[in-house]
């Protein structure tokens, strides 16, 4: 399975204008994933797929779509080239009625990046970077308001007991910390 860093630099590496209308699918598992560059030329230019969007623990934000690797003939444009890169790694090159080959790279990384901005972040990653958002805001200055929000956005119903305990035993050393 490739790492994030080699997958980043093989999608970021679009300088040649024959590299624009190329997909890197990797395999994980048994899916294929599209990450980036990729995930945004599948869903602009051939079918529409739920995108997942995601920061991860390094901060940076990277979105990308799958599909089972069973399915390989139904996520593939007619007339694409499919040609193997390396083990974990297919290049699918959209043909020219799919993806204008006249493409104006600067107006299509333009187009990419308002397409990634647009893409709304997942639950997870939303949690996450709430954590470190608060974790950021309390190591400051405890404020008794922020204190108050934070009990006020404490979904009680949908934690145990002992969260809750916990959450509680929380408020009280930021209360403390406050006086």
């Amino acid at each position: 399975m490739p790492q994030l860093k080699d997958i980043f630099e093989k999608e970021r590496d679009r300088n040649a204008a024959d590299k624009l209308a190329v997909i890197h699918l990797f395999r994980e598992g048994t899916f294929y994933r599209a990450y980036e560059w990729s995930a945004w030329l599948m869903v602009r230019y051939y079918t529409e797929m739920k995108v997942t969007h995601r920061v991860m623990k390094s901060g940076e934000d990277v979105v990308f779509v799958g599909f089972p690797m069973t399915s390989l003939d139904r996520f593939t444009p007619e007339g694409a080239l499919v040609a193997p890169d390396g083990e974990s790694c297919l290049d699918v090159t959209l043909p020219a009625t799919a993806f204008p080959p006249d493409a104006d790279t600067g107006s299509q990384q333009s187009d990419f990046a308002n397409w990634k901005q647009s893409q709304p972040l997942t639950e997870a990653s939303k949690k996450t970077v709430t954590e470190e958002r608060l974790k950021v805001e309390r190591s400051a200055h405890p404020r008794l308001t922020d204190v108050m929000r934070e009990i006020v956005s404490y979904p009680i119903e949908q934690h145990s007991p002992m969260e809750c305990m916990a959450f509680l035993c929380q408020l009280k050393r930021q209360i403390a910390d406050i006086m």
